[in-house]
């Protein structure tokens, strides 16, 4: 390094002072040499200019200091001394590289920056000047920025054809057909888009997201058989990479659920059986969870309790770790018997058995979890508490043991309207009643398209919101009134922020607010308001304990 800062200085001093040592075309041809080999490019330049005082008339000296200048990155420089060479030699092969050189140069530069136009237009003129390998590649990737695909697709395959063993050429084709894929998968074009994403994995198998995008492609195109080799041949192939496993889960449990409107139960459950045999690969219930609410979906539609619970014996044994396992299933079989009527008592028994193992099991393991206090109520008007925490309702034991069920009442402690028969939401108190944030933090999921439920009836997923705190808990808020969620994903929320209004979505018969505080590993936590006055059998208090069902809460 010092000899490299000598020799500038030298170089640079000679030049000022005007002296200048006269050396051969020998000299400055080994000596540029050196300096290229040594990677000194402003030694290089100071070496070049000199030279070209000497021998104005030799070419290659001027090569040489754009070379310089081009490697110091100083690519408006280089263009405009690359012109001025073109001029002097405008039929030469060396000056018609070295301006193209300038030109992909600071067509680079201009894409490194997302000035697409202006690469554009110097790339092509590369191109003109003398056909590069840069100057196509530069050109192909300026035209896909700008979403010009087909021209892109043409440059960058005239290309190809021209230099086939050029390293950039065959991967950015890849990726324009990948890019042009993404922008019809977006537009739902999925079957333009399959095509695409199949050519760009034929120019590039080793790319682990056109693998991944083409077997997204077929699974939006409800091509789920072709999705899911897609995808197993992805994690075959990238085995360090989880997403092809997820997404083997998560095309199951659509194939099911898209199954469930037209297929036989014999069908279904042969997709339940293909789902378990796939749930099988994994050691834990977090990898397989998507397969595992695949298959008790299925047998909740087919209503066969005993394939569930043989499906869940069989994963009991697989599973490192069945404790979850034993919470999926209290709520699914619970949840399969209550699509047929009301649900016997032993089987509510086994449901609530289930759950509490699986609770009292996470507890002992993790026995120094928080309990968060001091919340303001998220309902300001009168309400009951239908449900406690880890009382006899199935939805409020287990991973969901601190839970509470609150429903708007009147005065006389009525749910119902004057004249409400129970039959429609709108004959409660609570459908429509503001619900507010109890705690500070981000909107992480909304769900808000949902029907709301009639005559005791009862869905699937309810309209709510979750709320994500600083601490790595989440609030959670379900039954929401269809579209009347009144926050955003990504939106900062406070205590008091109003979410949206009370509804009957979900697994839900009567308008009410369920609400929850979740820890990293989605299981409820316990949680306390501040001091409220609540009126019980025994008369009107004001208490900080958790609220018993039954219990009238005065709204804060």
């Amino acid at each position: 390094m010092r000899m490299k800062g000598n020799l500038a200085a030298v170089l640079v001093l000679l030049a000022i002072s005007g002296i200048l040592v006269a050396r051969s075309l020998e000299d400055y041809t080994s000596e540029s040499s050196a300096l290229i080999q040594a990677q000194d490019w402003q030694s290089l330049e100071i070496l070049m200019r000199q030279g070209i005082r000497e021998y104005p008339e030799r070419e290659w000296l001027h090569a040489n200091l754009n070379y310089s200048l081009r490697e110091q990155k100083r690519f408006t420089e280089a263009l405009i001394q690359a012109r001025e060479m073109r001029k002097k030699w405008p039929n030469s092969d060396r000056s018609a590289s070295t301006l193209s050189r300038a030109l992909t140069g600071a067509a680079s530069e201009f894409y490194q920056e997302g000035k697409y136009e202006q690469c554009l237009k110097l790339s092509s003129e590369a191109i003109q000047v003398d056909g590069s390998e840069s100057s196509y590649v530069w050109t192909g990737n300026a035209l896909r920025k700008l979403e010009k695909y087909e021209e892109a697709i043409a440059i960058q395959e005239e290309g190809l054809n021209k230099y086939p063993t050029n390293p950039w050429l065959k991967p950015n084709l890849a990726t324009t057909y990948a890019s042009w894929g993404q922008k019809l998968e977006d537009s739902h074009n999925f079957p333009e888009a399959i095509k695409l994403y199949q050519k760009a994995r034929e120019l590039a198998p080793d790319q682990e997201y056109i693998v991944f995008r083409l077997g997204r492609a077929f699974r939006s195109n409800n091509q789920y058989d072709r999705a899911i080799e897609v995808f197993s041949e992805g994690r075959e192939k990238f085995q360090g990479s989880e997403q092809f496993s997820r997404a083997i889960g998560y095309t199951h449990l659509l194939r099911i659920r898209n199954s469930l409107k037209t297929e036989s139960n014999s069908v279904i459950e042969d997709l339940a059986t293909a789902a378990l045999n796939e749930a099988k690969k994994n050691k834990t219930y977090e990898d397989a969870q998507y397969l595992v609410t695949a298959i008790g979906e299925a047998y909740t539609h087919t209503q066969n309790a005993d394939g569930l619970r043989n499906a869940v014996n069989v994963l009991e044994r697989v599973f490192s770790d069945p404790i979850p396992l034993w919470d999926f299933y209290g709520r699914q079989i619970y949840i399969l018997h209550r699509r047929q009527g009301p649900v016997p008592a032993s089987i509510k028994e086994e449901s609530l058995s289930f759950r509490r193992k699986a609770m009292n099991a996470y507890e002992s393991r993790h026995s120094r979890r928080p309990e968060i206090s001091g919340l303001p109520l998220p309902l300001k008007n009168r309400f009951a508490v239908w449900a406690e925490f880890d009382g006899d309702f199935m939805t409020h034991t287990g991973f969901a043991k601190y839970c509470y069920d609150f429903s708007r009442v009147d005065e006389n402690g009525n749910p119902l309207r004057p004249g409400g028969k129970k039959l429609q939401p709108s004959d409660y108190w609570m459908f429509g009643e503001p619900v507010y944030s109890m705690t500070r933090g981000k909107v992480v999921a909304v769900i808000d398209d949902q029907p709301d439920n009639t005559d005791g009836n009862y869905g699937r997923q309810g309209n709510s919101v979750t709320v994500e705190s600083l601490d790595g808990t989440f609030a959670f808020y379900t039954h929401f009134k269809q579209n009347e969620v009144k926050v955003k994903e990504g939106q900062q929320v406070s205590p008091g922020t109003l979410l949206g209004l009370a509804g009957n979505s979900g697994m839900s018969t009567e308008p009410h607010l369920h609400v929850c505080i979740y820890d990293a590993n989605w299981v409820s936590l316990p949680f306390r308001f501040k001091p409220v006055k609540i009126q019980n059998a025994s008369g009107s208090i004001t208490t900080a304990e958790p609220l018993k069902q039954g219990w009238i809460v005065e709204g804060h």
